[in-house]
């Protein structure tokens, strides 16, 4: 029985990256939330993919040199010097700045020009803090339980509620049309 155990548990780790475990156990909860995700728009609306992350903390949070990822380590976007998120408050990061304004032209705050982009089918959203300590993450898929019709139909995928946990599948929602960037989810609920 034990010869069995170390087997598994051999197997197990040889599989099992470090940042697979650093993803798992050490994020360092700054109350900053990835919020709202669009990974796949439409052809009749693309403002090209954005993440949004929100601070559902009761403080002003220097994000400056935080930095956001996807799957690949080598997908990095920098947040510039004197960045701050404020209680309640909102940040979009899109590929491409251009494309998002003409679609959502009001929206601020507004970071970009990513110089990545997000998968269709499946990615990972990271955001490190200034020592690269993970703040948050999400692995979103376009098959179930993920919402399939953020899947190249126009929605979003929207995070139910700020205070949910967003690396849940079932706490996540398709936007009511094209999402809300910078305002509450389409989805909210308490």
């Amino acid at each position: 029985m034990r010869k069995n155990k170390i087997l598994f548990l051999s197997i197990f780790f040889s599989f099992w990256s470090c940042e697979d475990a650093k993803n798992i156990a050490d994020i360092t909860d700054y109350g900053i939330v990835i919020n709202e995700i669009n990974y796949n728009s439409s052809e009749s609306f693309d403002p090209d993919d954005w993440i949004e992350i929100y601070n559902n903390s009761d403080s002003t949070i220097s994000i400056s040199q935080w930095t956001l990822k996807d799957s690949k380590d080598e997908h990095i976007f920098t947040i510039p010097q004197n960045t701050f998120l404020l209680p309640g408050q909102y940040l979009i990061f899109c590929k491409d700045i251009q494309k998002f304004t003409a679609c959502f032209p009001n929206t601020t705050p507004l970071l970009g020009e990513l110089g990545f982009g997000l998968s269709g089918g499946s990615d990972i959203v990271r955001l490190y803090d200034s020592n690269s300590n993970l703040a948050d993450i999400v692995e979103y898929d376009d098959d179930s339980p993920w919402p399939s019709s953020a899947d190249g139909n126009g929605s979003t995928i929207e995070l139910r509620n700020p205070n949910l946990d967003n690396e849940q599948p079932e706490n996540w929602a398709a936007s009511v049309e094209f999402g809300t960037p910078g305002k509450t989810n389409s989805v909210f609920t308490e």
